[in-house]
């Protein structure tokens, strides 16, 4: 780069829908110093049964956007290919520097249209790829497709010069199958800025328009992933010892026909609540006890924002959550797909509320010293500013 000039970057990721990994290019978008840094993220269009989505967050924060209309989560061959193009045509008119890709699909399109767009163009590009959980990774996928998508990971960590990863789980999964050189692997773990919580009085009424006595809360995409189905299985072990106990899932996603189903099979209409609110982070006081059941996990913000909101934690073992978590010391893990030890978890907080204001004090101070933003930002910078194109 010459002196004074810029360093381009650009940030591509699959989905625009509000999610981890979006929060992710999100925080690194709008943060990164303007005196170095020209920032532009592409990704799939905003959806319109949502208001509040990727694209929207970032245009509000005056940052630059481009819309890949054929990007999708499906596998579709045709779309595929007029994504890879609409990146190309991205890559000569910005001009990047680095190449940032975010989910697997923007890794390996984003990865070939870059190296494309280098040899015509003869002008080097930095090709990074962040990890947000391998997808080969997902135990209720069939083996098949987990060695087809392991396959495919490796051909995709091959496309680009360094791979990000946010936990200690997928820096060792890496290892463990051979998925790329160790030296090509990073560990930087998501950071957090400081926030601001409703009170609870205040939460529970915007929230439920009432007081409600004691409430398990949860905030995640309504995918198959996150596991919420074990949750609702979950609750009517729980309710025969504490009858006054809701259940609040915060989300929106493609399983909420499924949510809905499992609710009436267990006859839960009166215990659990379904809402779709965005930001929800705001409002996290409005619970007693925060439960991620997740079946795979990256490094989940939202354990993160529950321990600035100094929450009490019930998770899985899964991805980075034990990063986060230590057992029965900053909250309890459990494993996966349990709706018995989610039971017998949320039932040992109910009962004291002592050890939920230990564990929530406990995880506040181990998020705002090993989870900053400042840290996340350093990091990176540091492997833009290192990695070889």
């Amino acid at each position: 780069m010459q002196n004074g000039q810029r360093t381009k970057i650009l940030f591509v990721i699959t989905k625009s829908v509000w999610g981890g990994a979006q929060r992710y290019v999100f925080d690194l978008a709008t943060n990164l110093p303007q005196n170095q840094f020209d920032v532009a993220v592409a990704c799939g269009p905003s959806l319109r049964t949502t208001t509040d989505s990727l694209i929207d967050r970032l245009q509000k924060n005056h940052t630059t956007t481009h819309s890949i209309q054929y990007f999708q989560k499906s596998i579709n061959p045709l779309k595929e290919l007029f994504s890879f193009f609409e990146i190309l045509s991205l890559c000569f008119r910005f001009q990047p520097d680095i190449i940032h890709s975010n989910s697997s699909k923007a890794g390996g399109i984003a990865g070939i249209a870059a190296l494309l767009y280098q040899f015509i163009s003869q002008k080097p590009v930095k090709r990074i790829f962040t990890v947000h959980g391998w997808a080969f990774m997902e135990t209720w996928r069939p083996q098949w497709q987990r060695v087809f998508i392991r396959m495919a990971s490796k051909i995709t960590a091959l496309l680009h010069h360094h791979i990000i990863v946010i936990s200690k789980s997928d820096y060792d999964a890496t290892a463990t199958y051979n998925v790329t050189p160790k030296h090509k692997v990073t560990l930087i773990h998501n950071g957090i800025g400081a926030m601001e919580f409703l009170p609870r009085k205040n939460a529970h009424q915007e929230f439920f328009d009432r007081e409600l006595p004691f409430v398990i809360g949860t905030i995640a995409e309504w995918t198959k992933n996150k596991g919420l189905t074990y949750l609702i299985e979950a609750l009517p072990a729980v309710l025969k010892e504490f009858s006054e106990v809701t259940l609040c899932l915060v989300g929106w996603g493609e399983e909420h026909l499924t949510l809905k189903t499992y609710i009436s099979k267990f006859k839960l209409d009166k215990n659990v609540l379904l809402i779709s609110k965005s930001p929800a982070a705001p409002y996290l006081k409005a619970f007693d006890v925060f439960v991620l059941p997740s079946l795979k996990e990256g490094l989940p913000y939202t354990i993160l924002e529950a321990g600035l909101a100094e929450l009490p934690v019930i998770a899985t073992r899964m991805g980075g959550v034990p990063d986060i978590i230590e057992h029965e010391t900053r909250g309890l893990l459990v494993d996966t797909a349990s709706p018995q030890q989610l039971s017998n978890a949320i039932i040992k907080l109910a009962r004291d509320k002592h050890l939920r204001d230990t564990y929530g004090k406990a995880l506040h101070t181990h998020v705002t010293q090993a989870f900053s933003l400042e840290t996340m930002l350093t990091k990176t910078i540091e492997l833009y500013n290192n990695s070889h194109s």
